[in-house]
């Protein structure tokens, strides 16, 4: 199977070209993201976490008639947006004010 895959693009050079720019832009989006907003990704992705195990933890109770379960899942539900908001406050204070820089520009050119 791979090598008809190999022989797949070997025959059409455009789609190997296509994905390769693809490849290429996709690993530059990614060093961007990661370079430029790593703390606000990591902080997405954790709470984000924690929400959806606190729904888990919820559901389990619930289904099992647990409610200490319950009250855990409902605590971790309510808790962990309230951690996301109040570190994207945090990261805004220390990048530079109410807004990023970027968004600073995007308002300067949209005389906002």
């Amino acid at each position: 199977m791979l090598q008809d895959v190999m022989q797949f693009f070997v025959d059409h050079p455009a789609v190997t070209a296509s994905l390769a720019m693809f490849a290429l832009l996709a690993l530059i989006g990614g060093w961007y993201v990661v370079s430029h907003h790593l703390h606000s990704v990591l902080v997405t992705l954790l709470c984000s976490a924690g929400f959806v195990s606190g729904i888990f933890v919820l559901y389990r109770g619930y289904e099992q008639g647990l409610l200490d379960l319950q009250i855990i899942g409902a605590f971790l539900i309510v808790i962990f947006p309230l951690v996301y908001h109040r570190a994207i406050r945090v990261a805004k204070v220390a990048f530079g004010g109410d807004e990023p820089p970027i968004a600073r520009g995007h308002a300067r050119r949209a005389r906002v």
